[in-house]
């Protein structure tokens, strides 16, 4: 899909952070390419449950009760119930940006959040400056006076224990002392880069919510499987396996060069070829629908990168 996530972003969040979103297009990465895959059904209890226990939970590192997050994903719902789409990209900004943890993703640093000041307390910065009576030079004086004189014997005494200390330490030198520790600092998580795209044949996967997708990549006018399929089949039948009335999308591009109707043959049979594959390694040949692309010549990507073939769950 050729979509403009930030400008979606700002429909609902004026003034979104750019490097915030550009984060979590990252981590979504292949996901977005399928249209089923790139929005979130908010009607979907099985989805909604995935976004809380994937994206919330294990993403964002959040650990507050099911029904408060819950409570939050119907919350962005309502907020975009106006738009048909709900751009998985615009969902997470939107829930990242509620629970301040936007940095997570490349952000800026979130506002504090203010403390409640304890029943009955008073704020110090509320209290006038009319309620501290000033100090003439006369008062001051005598503060002063008053303040230090009898702190003198004190200080005295302190100076004599320092002195015993130093000569009694000379003679028996106690244990080092242990160097303070330094206050570690924990970096926030910083978004997973997208798969490196591989020169000719090769093969990326990646997991969205709990949710497989890959791309398959080719060799220049080939339709030769990259042998990954095998583990990455793997993965996809587990899927279905658990999730009853699941499907397999399947979907071929080539990239722009030469005749039209030759490439777009060339895509179909990529596509073919992925789905043998998959039925070879033990995945229904019913789960599985070949989708043709709007367009199947990619023209917004490198050319190593329109040399694929998708696999979506729907």
């Amino acid at each position: 899909m050729d979509e403009d996530w930030a400008a979606d972003v700002r429909k609902h969040a004026p003034g979104a952070d750019e490097g915030a979103i550009a984060g979590i297009v990252r981590y979504c990465g292949i996901a977005l390419r399928n249209r089923d895959s790139a929005l979130v059904s908010f009607s979907d209890p099985a989805e909604t449950g995935r976004v809380r226990e994937n994206y919330l939970k294990k993403k964002l590192g959040l650990t507050d009760p099911d029904s408060d997050l819950d409570a939050a994903i119907a919350g962005v719902g309502a907020h975009m119930g106006d738009d048909p789409t709900r751009n998985r990209v615009t969902v997470y900004y939107l829930l990242a940006d509620r629970f301040g943890k936007l940095g997570l993703f490349g952000g800026g640093a979130a506002a504090p959040v203010a403390t409640a000041a304890p029943a009955g307390a008073v704020p110090l910065m509320a209290v006038p400056a009319a309620a501290v009576p000033a100090a003439t030079p006369a008062t001051a004086k005598r503060r002063v006076g008053a303040g230090l004189w009898p702190a003198v014997p004190l200080l005295l005494l302190l100076l004599s224990a320092i002195g015993l200390f130093w000569i009694i330490s000379r003679g028996h030198p106690g244990p080092a002392a242990a160097p303070a520790a330094a206050d570690s600092v924990v970096a926030p998580a910083a978004a997973p880069a997208a798969p490196a795209i591989p020169v000719g044949m090769g093969l990326t996967q990646e997991e969205i919510d709990g949710v497989p997708s890959a791309s398959v990549y080719f060799d220049t006018a080939k339709t030769d499987v990259s042998p990954e399929i095998v583990g990455v089949a793997a993965r996809f039948k587990a899927y279905l396996a658990d999730h009853a009335g699941a499907k397999l999308a399947v979907s071929g591009y080539n990239d722009p060069r030469g005749d039209a109707a030759m490439n777009a043959e060339l895509s179909k049979n990529r596509a073919m070829a992925v789905r043998d594959a998959l039925v070879a390694n033990g995945i229904a040949v019913e789960a599985i629908d070949l989708v043709k692309p709007e367009a199947t010549s990619d023209t917004t990507t490198s050319l190593e990168n329109a040399r694929r073939v998708d696999i979506n769950v729907v």
